[in-house]
């Protein structure tokens, strides 16, 4: 297909009105030719389609050039395109192999759940998250279940800031991350009292930012 359209680009300037100008243009510049619409000499026809052949190979040179230059294009989107699959993947194991951030996934979605860590066993319900992820203030204590509650949405909060930072480097694509994650999001959104207050005062804005998008379309 391509070639085809490459030589019918080029085929109008072998038309007869083409190789007129063309005549016309060199009777111009060299008087001697006479009238350039009578007929010239073998020569001079040669030279005329001589300077053609030249013309039609330039364009065809250009279109090929073109033609090459936009495969060149779309096999780089393509690679890069494999390259961010790959690392939404890997980036979405990290975060689901991590048994920190896993349990905070964990106690969003189930209420009432035993964890288990460094020797401790914590059974956890929805209405312990609220207290557990308060802002901490001078002369405030944490109990040991509260330390591992914030311990585990540190950890989880942590691997979206990372994904945060390689959305905005294009290294990844949002629609990617946001299939698996679509869920948490949603359960951070639905409750802001509880999560919102934690993340700015953390320094987790961004991922606040972030978990509003992944809430949403991903896009």
């Amino acid at each position: 297909m391509t070639v085809t359209k490459n030589i019918h680009n080029a085929a109008w300037l072998i038309s007869p009105a083409w190789i007129l100008m063309t005549t016309a243009a060199m009777a111009a510049e060299n008087p001697d030719l006479g009238n350039p619409f009578s007929p010239t000499t073998l020569k001079d026809w040669v030279s005329v389609f001589s300077t053609l052949v030249t013309m039609i190979l330039a364009i065809w040179g250009i279109g090929s050039g073109l033609n090459s230059a936009r495969k060149a294009i779309q096999e780089k989107r393509k690679e890069h395109r494999q390259k961010q699959l790959a690392a939404a993947r890997d980036m979405m194991k990290e975060i689901f192999t991590d048994p920190l951030a896993r349990a905070a996934m964990r106690m969003m979605d189930w209420s009432g759940r035993t964890f288990t860590h460094e020797g401790q066993t914590y059974v956890i319900h929805w209405r312990n998250l609220k207290p557990a992820l308060v802002v901490h203030e001078k002369g405030m204590a944490f109990s040991k279940q509260q330390e591992f509650i914030r311990d585990c949405f540190e950890a989880l909060f942590d691997h979206l800031l990372v994904l945060k930072h390689f959305l905005q480097q294009d290294y990844l694509h949002a629609a990617d991350i946001a299939v698996p994650l679509k869920y948490y999001a949603g359960r951070v959104m639905a409750y802001p009292d509880t999560y919102e207050g934690f993340l700015r005062a953390y320094g987790y804005s961004e991922v606040y930012d972030l978990i509003q998008l992944l809430a949403g379309d991903g896009k």
